[in-house]
């Protein structure tokens, strides 16, 4: 599956069009998790892997907040979580540490949200927090996710992520 990338910047909007396209045809129309779970993860990677590479030609600085990394966190955010909602539904139930994995993707997704407290976020903020419920209800799992965050905590956020895909 190919990136766009030009000048070294992901094409945000054609990343978007792909991930909305995985989650429609993999999760809303037609469910096939698995499937879903696979392409995600690769997108994931392959995000994660132009990020990483975005710092190593930054001198190992998080880039500065501007228009194009709040679109890029909110890609990230929302691709994090659905990410994590199509390995839910392909682990064994009974999985403990797989849960703990998806738990904390989640908090991850809600943390690398840039603006979560705006309206246009809220039905996903919601949504977050119910997949957490679902995951782990009653759990000793902590649950509670952090959100408002500026952009540069954001960006710290994805890149505490990003490292454990190198």
């Amino acid at each position: 599956m190919n990136i766009e990338v030009k000048n070294e910047l992901l094409n945000l909007p054609s990343l978007k069009f792909k991930v909305d396209e995985i989650v429609f045809d993999h999760i809303d129309t037609k469910p096939n998790w698995s499937k879903a779970y696979s392409m995600l993860d690769e997108v994931l990677q392959k995000m994660a892997n132009n990020y990483n590479a975005s710092i190593r030609r930054n001198n190992g600085e998080i880039p500065k907040g501007s228009t194009y990394w709040v679109l890029y966190m909110d890609i990230a955010a929302k691709l994090i979580y659905f990410t994590g909602l199509s390995h839910a539904h392909v682990i064994d139930e009974h999985d403990v540490e797989a849960k703990m994995h998806i738990v904390k993707l989640y908090q991850k997704s809600a943390a690398c949200l840039p603006n979560a407290s705006l309206e246009i976020n809220e039905e996903f903020v919601e949504e977050l927090i119910k997949s957490i419920e679902v995951i782990s209800p009653q759990s000793d799992v902590p649950t509670e996710i952090t959100t408002n965050h500026s952009i540069e905590e954001c960006l710290a956020e994805f890149y505490a992520l990003t490292k454990t895909y190198e």
